[in-house]
C-alpha cells in the first residue's frame, strides 16, 4: 500500500529498526524490490535518484513506482534521492512523494541552510517531508587521504545548528561510507564512526539516515541502527544483482527475443538481493553504546 513517510516512524522506530530505502531505476527493478518486501512482510521506502529521472523522466518513474505501491502488500513510501535541483524537487512533491532529498551538501554550510529552508518551507506546506543532508558521502570522484577523508565526516555541532535552522524531518550525515562500485570492487573501504552517529542523533533526535550502506559489514549495522540510524541506502548491491543476472539470462537463452524470459530471471535476483538486506535490518540484535 502507499503511505506517506511520517506513517512509517510512527511510535518507538528509532534504535530499534531501520527501513531500507531502496534505490530503483526501471519496472523490473521496482518488480524486485516489491516481491522482496512482501515475501519478508516489511514496510520500505521507494526511493529515485536524478539519474533514474534522467533516464526515464520523473513523471514516468513516480507513476510507475505508485502504481505498483497502491497494490502492494506492505507499506511503501515514495521519496526522491540526492536531489540537487530544488525546482525538480518541488515538482516531484506536486506529483505525490511524501519525501524528497536536498543534497547541496557540497555548498557553503550557509547556502546549504538557504536553499535547505527553501524546500522545507515549500514540502511542509505541501504535507511532505524533507531530509537533508550534513558532511559529504565519498563518491567514484572522491579520491582522498585518510586525514581528507576525516574532514568529510559530519561535525556533530555542525549538524545540530542545520537541523535547527532548516527543519527537516530526516537527515543524511557523513560517518565515513562511501558510495558507488568502487566500494564493492574493494577499490576504497567504508569505516563507519558509530560514535558520531550516537553524538548526532543525541544532538538533532531525528530519524538518521545512511547513504553508501552497501557492503558495510552485518555487526557494524546493527550498532549504527541501534544508535540512531533509521533509514538505510541500498543501491548498488541491487545494481550487480540485476546486472549479472542480465548477463547470465542472455547467455543462457541465445535465441530468445522476448524481453519478458530474458528478464523474469533479473527480478528475481533482484528480489533475492533486497531480501538479504530486509531481513538483516529487521532482525538486527541491537548492540547500545549505553
Amino acid at each position: 500500500m502507499l503511505t506517506h513517510i511520517k506513517e512509517l516512524f510512527q511510535g518507538d522506530v528509532v534504535g530499534k529498526f531501520a527501513y531500507p530505502a531502496f534505490n530503483t531505476i526501471n519496472l523490473e527493478t521496482t518488480l524486485g524490490i516489491i516481491a522482496a518486501a512482501e515475501e519478508v512482510g516489511v514496510p520500505i521506502i521507494l526511493e529515485t535518484s536524478e539519474g533514474a529521472i534522467k533516464y526515464a523522466g520523473l513523471t514516468t518513474m513516480f507513476e510507475m513506482m505508485a502504481t505498483l505501491a497502491v497494490k502492494a502488500k506492505v507499506p511503501i513510501a515514495l521519496h526522491m534521492d540526492h536531489g540537487k535541483d530544488v525546482e525538480q524537487l518541488k515538482q516531484g512533491i506536486e506529483l505525490g512523494y511524501s519525501s524528497a532529498m536536498i543534497d547541496h551538501s557540497q555548498s557553503t554550510f550557509e547556502d546549504n541552510v538557504r536553499d535547505t529552508k527553501e524546500l522545507v518551507e515549500f514540502a511542509h506546506a505541501e504535507g511532505a517531508w524533507v531530509q537533508g543532508e550534513i558532511g559529504k558521502i565519498r563518491g567514484t570522484e572522491d579520491w582522498v587521504s585518510v586525514s581528507e577523508a576525516g574532514a568529510l565526516l559530519t561535525d556533530p555541532e555542525e549538524a545540530e545548528l542545520y537541523v535547527e535552522a532548516t527543519k527537516v524531518d530526516t537527515l543524511a550525515c557523513s560517518f565515513g561510507t562511501v558510495h558507488g562500485i568502487i566500494k564493492m570492487n574493494g577499490e576504497a573501504e567504508a569505516h563507519v564512526d558509530v560514535n558520531r552517529i550516537k553524538e548526532v542523533y543525541d544532538r538533532v533526535k531525528l530519524p538518521l539516515v545512511l547513504h553508501g550502506a552497501s557492503g558495510v559489514p552485518e555487526e557494524v549495522i546493527a550498532q549504527a541502527i541501534a544508535n540512531g540510524i533509521a533509514i538505510i541506502n541500498i543501491d548498488t548491491e541491487l545494481r550487480i544483482a540485476y546486472s549479472k543476472a542480465l548477463r547470465q539470462s542472455l547467455l543462457d537463452q541465445p535465441q530468445e527475443v522476448d524481453p519478458r524470459k530474458i528478464m523474469k530471471p533479473v527480478i528475481e535476483a533482484v528480489k533475492n538481493a533486497a531480501i538479504i538486506k530486509l531481513k538483516q535490518f529487521k532482525t538486527q540484535k541491537i548492540v547500545s553504546l549505553n
